[in-house]
């Protein structure tokens, strides 16, 4: 099976480098379940620019970037459908700045794998043509997949839970339930 990854909330947790930022940048309590976009600069915590601020800080300087944590569960299982034969791709919204951060951090997590950056703000259907299954933990970039990846999942988190999936994704709430997910789907190879 051809698997598509999204990077930050998928493979990465930057929620704690999140919250830590908006205090330490502008004085704000933002609990890491809470902190995404939509809700942070919706619920008025946070302007767009200091927003966008924040997400250049974290994601585009090295010694802050390197701080991020894995997702619970990626290390294990993620080398586990490499090991089954399944092709992985990691398609990110991150520029260039923040793409190579992002791959030099997965090379000291001992992950050896392929990027397509598409850039802030731009559509990832293009990268995805051609992907059996594709998961994001933004449920906008899964709305432009429907048509394009046959198999769309939502990576669960405190930000995304009350979304209604509808019939654009499935959700998944672990790597665990994610690798069972895509063996009972493509099989192990």
């Amino acid at each position: 099976m051809k698997i598509g990854l999204d990077f930050d909330g998928v493979i990465s947790d930057c929620g704690k480098l999140k919250s830590d930022g908006a205090k330490k940048l502008y004085g704000v309590d933002i609990p890491s379940a809470k902190f995404k976009k939509e809700i942070v600069v919706g619920e008025k915590h946070l302007t767009m620019e200091q927003y966008r601020e924040l997400q250049k800080t974290i994601y585009g300087t090295r010694e802050v970037g390197f701080l991020m944590e894995p997702v619970d569960g990626v290390l294990h299982f993620l080398p586990r459908l490499v090991a089954d034969g399944h092709t992985v791709l990691v398609v990110t919204s991150r520029g260039e700045v923040e793409l190579e951060i992002a791959k030099e951090w997965s090379v000291r997590q001992g992950l050896k794998l392929n990027f397509v950056g598409v850039g802030y703000g731009n559509s990832k259907a293009n990268a995805t043509n051609g992907l059996d299954f594709y998961i994001d933990d933004d449920l906008d970039k899964l709305e432009q997949l429907v048509g394009v990846v046959p198999h769309r999942y939502l990576f669960s988190w405190g930000y995304n839970a009350h979304l209604d999936v509808g019939e654009v994704a499935k959700r998944v709430a672990s790597w665990e339930e994610l690798y069972r997910t895509i063996q009972t789907l493509g099989g192990v190879r």
